[in-house]
């Protein structure tokens, strides 16, 4: 078997485990790839290992899946592209868990190959990032001197994310270092929603999250990109991290782009990141208006949250009384 055969059967043996958040089969994963290189577990239920003195760069990834149920599933390998098998059954595999299999693999490669840096595989991060949001509440001092904490948790092939939860978290500076580095089609994306690294965005000045190359998460539709994952793997293992450009000071409004000036904001990480310190419904900031402002974010944040189109239609279905077909179809046709 070839090297890179190898790292593929460890990659379907990876994804293949259905991992709710405190799960059987999150704990037998855990035993099996991650104590035997050193991972250990925080207060918060954090995995964590550090590699170098004083490492400057938080890399992040988050255990648990979306899945409903705790166990294995059965995966399609085909030209490439890693997905749920025909086998697999409907009731247990809701989705491929590429979110974040894919960021635990590349993290277990890095410690592997020796990478410096503080590495935190999160607890319950599709829970509402509970791990990250107790670190950072609870015991700050755990990332001092980290100056960038850089998630694998993020669909596509070429974000370098700068804004989450609506607030810059990371600047453009460091973004363009960090797209150079990676190379490919990879760029600034300020259309970010969130995962662990935007708790951090008030204490480390610079805060992103980078595709992995899966797409249509926590859907039984989604898939994994094996090769761009091998080849990114490759790209992280050879790269000069001292070329990353440190510009965002974590203290600054972070929602200096954003176009909301007039608003007084402060850093709350037991809201996600960034919270308002004065009512937003006081100044006209509804969420019927924030909905119609941007639909697309509001579809990410609902997706991450597990939302999918079949269960958002049945909740609309109920709250109209079983008529919201018939009113659909009479707007389609007027």
């Amino acid at each position: 078997m070839t090297h890179r055969a190898s790292d593929i059967q460890t990659i379907l043996q990876m994804f293949s485990y259905m991992r709710p958040s405190g799960s059987a089969a999150e704990t037998a994963f855990v035993e099996r790839y991650l104590t035997p290189l050193g991972f250990q577990r925080d207060e918060f239920k954090n995995l964590y290992l550090q590699i170098g003195a004083s490492p400057s760069i938080l890399w992040s990834s988050h255990m648990d899946t979306v899945h409903s149920v705790s166990g294995t599933q059965t995966l399609s390998l085909k030209d490439g592209i890693l997905s749920l098998s025909r086998k697999s059954k409907k009731g247990a595999s809701s989705c491929l868990g590429a979110d974040d299999t894919a960021g635990v693999w590349l993290m277990t490669e890095m410690v592997k190959a020796g990478i410096e840096g503080l590495y935190v595989i999160h607890h319950a991060e599709e829970r509402g990032c509970i791990g990250s949001s107790n670190l950072v509440q609870h015991n700050s001092k755990f990332v001092a001197g980290i100056q960038a904490a850089i998630a694998f948790d993020r669909r596509g092939y070429d974000s370098v994310i700068t804004h989450q939860s609506w607030g810059r978290t990371a600047s453009d500076a460091f973004a363009n270092s960090l797209a150079a580095i990676l190379g490919g089609d990879y760029k600034p994306d300020d259309t970010g929603t969130y995962t662990d690294t935007n708790e951090y965005a008030g204490i480390i000045p610079e805060c992103t999250n980078i595709s992995v190359g899966y797409y249509d998460q926590h859907t039984r539709r989604e898939t994994q990109n094996v090769e761009f994952l091998l080849d990114l793997r490759d790209t992280l293992l050879a790269a000069d991290w001292s070329q990353l450009v440190i510009e965002r000071d974590p203290q600054s409004d972070p929602y200096e782009d954003a176009g909301w000036d007039s608003v007084d904001y402060g850093y709350s990480s037991r809201t996600r990141g960034y919270s308002s310190s004065t009512s937003l419904s006081s100044k006209g900031l509804t969420v019927e208006y924030l909905v119609k402002q941007y639909p697309d974010i509001v579809a990410d944040i609902l997706e991450g949250q597990g939302w999918d189109a079949e269960h958002l239609h049945a909740e609309i279905g109920a709250y109209y009384g079983g008529h919201f077909d018939d009113d659909q179809n009479e707007r389609n046709a007027a």
